[in-house]
This record gives structure tokens, sequence and C-alpha cells, in this order.
């Protein structure tokens, strides 16, 4: 059992959507025109990104097999920090008025990131940058998406999740060598405060005492709450916490339904996401 970390897991997801929501409602204040899109609007990227997730994990393996993951790390941790400055771009804006102060902070904490991932990582470093990612990816997105392509891009993905995991099995390799490479691209969740990564391996798991799961698990199905807030602003609380409630349900039943084994999260949480929106549709657009 590993209740504090699975319940952990479901805390990180509402703070990442609750965040991604207030930096979204800060620039979704500040672009008018972002109200005026489409509930469609970013249907066309979503092959896009389903081309770039798989030629994404091709590259990862491709060097994994090789041994040479370390520049990859490079680059990534560079992405990741970009977004961290993004993040907290967005975020100190909404509370600081010196644009130099603001400047400052970000670029300093996106600095000690990248250092950080490079150099001193950490489960609770992986964790935090972790959830800056996927607050960013969340409030980026879900501003980019009208809520209609967010749902089909939530749909797809689950769909490529399940393929991955269970039919081609690439994710698996992924998780492997982002584990065993000490990658910073899963959620580290242990049970106990004095858990290292020291002598982790994707197949020990930290001998069972730690819980592991994707980014994208929180990022993806975040955007969609992040898009039916949007969407909904007018009745902006039942749009954020019946998708966000969905995907709790949604999680609750991965970890029931899967315990000791890898499976995916998307499938899952996705699709409580994607109800708890279309509850919240037929009840103030519908009826």
């Amino acid at each position: 059992m590993r209740a504090k970390a699975e319940i952990t897991s479901m805390l990180i997801f509402v703070a990442a959507s609750i965040m991604a929501l207030l930096l979204a409602v800060a620039v979704y204040n500040s672009e008018p025109s972002i109200s005026h899109r489409s509930p469609t609007y970013g249907l066309s990227y979503i092959f896009v990104y389903i081309v770039a997730a798989f030629l994404f994990s091709f590259v990862i393996i491709y060097l994994g097999r090789r041994k040479k993951l370390r520049i990859f790390r490079i680059i990534y941790s560079v992405v990741v920090a970009y977004v961290i400055f993004y993040v907290f771009l967005i975020l100190l804006s909404i509370f600081l008025d010196n644009l130099y102060a603001i400047l400052a902070i970000s670029v300093a904490i996106a600095i000690s990131y990248f250092y950080l991932l490079l150099f001193k990582n950490e489960w609770y470093i992986t964790d935090t940058a972790g959830f800056f990612l996927a607050v960013g990816i969340a409030s980026i997105w879900g501003i980019t998406f009208g809520v209609w392509a967010a749902v089909a891009f939530l749909v797809v993905f689950e769909i490529y999740d399940y393929i991955a995991v269970y039919k081609t099995k690439h994710m698996i390799s992924l998780a492997r060598y982002a584990v065993d490479s000490d990658l910073p691209m899963l959620f580290v969740i242990p049970e106990n405060r004095d858990f290292t990564m020291k002598n982790v391996t994707f197949e020990n798991r930290g001998e069972g005492n730690a819980l592991m799961i994707g980014f994208g698990d929180i990022a993806l199905p975040s955007i969609l709450v992040v898009s039916s807030a949007l969407y909904g602003i007018s009745n902006i609380l039942y749009f954020t916490l019946l998708p966000l409630g969905g995907g709790l349900i949604g999680m609750a039943v991965l970890y029931f339904c899967n315990r000791d084994r890898p499976a995916p999260g998307l499938p899952y949480i996705n699709t409580g996401t994607i109800a708890g929106f279309l509850i919240a549709f037929v009840m103030f657009k519908v009826l």
C-alpha cells in the first residue's frame, strides 16, 4: 500500500491545475482576443503534438540504448528551466509591479533548477520541477486549445498512452531509461521522507517505497481543467471543479486497479476529466 504517495499525487494534480488556471486567467485578462477563439480552436495542432510525442519517445529510447543520454538531459533541462521561467514570470507579475525584479527572480529560479536537475538531482527536485512544468504546459495549452479541441487532444493521447504501454510497450522502455539514467521525467513520490534516489532503478522502483507517475499524467488532464474553466468562465467554479473531480476519480481508479505493475495513466485520468467537463457542459450549456 502506498496510500500516502497516491494521495500526494492527487494533491499535486489539484495544485497544478489550480495554479495553471491562475496563470491562464492572468493571461486571459491581459489578452481579450483569447475569449473570442472558437471552442474547436487548436484541432489542427493535435496531429503535430502526437507525432512530436512519438519522436520524443523514439529519441530517448534510441539514445538510451546507446548510453548517450547525457546531451539529451542537458537539452531537456534547458527546456524545463525555460518553462519554469515562464511560470514564475507570469506568477510574479500578478503580485509584483517591478519588471526588473520579476525578470531577475524568474531567471534566478530557472537557472537554479537547471543546475539542480543536472548536478544535484533528488526526488524532491524532480517533483517540484515537474510540478512547475505541468503548470506551464497546462496554462499555455489550456489557453491555446478551445475546449472541444482540448477534449479531442486528451482522447487522442489516452489512446496513444494505452497503445504505448500495452501494445508497442515503448512507453515502458522510455520510463525505464528515464529512471535508470536519472532523467527528470517522472514524479517520484516516496512514502518516507528519508527516501533517496540513489540505487533506484526502474526494476526495483525504490523497493516499492515510491510511486512513479509521468509528468504528462498530471499536465495533460490539467489542460482540460484550464480550457474548461475559460470556456465556462461565467460558471467557472463548476467548469473547474467537475473536470478536476473527474480527474481525481480517474486517478483513484487507476491506483485501485493497477497495483505493482506499469499502467497507462491517461486512459483513466483523461477519461475522468472529460466526463467531469461533459457533466458541466450538459448542466450549464444544454439544460
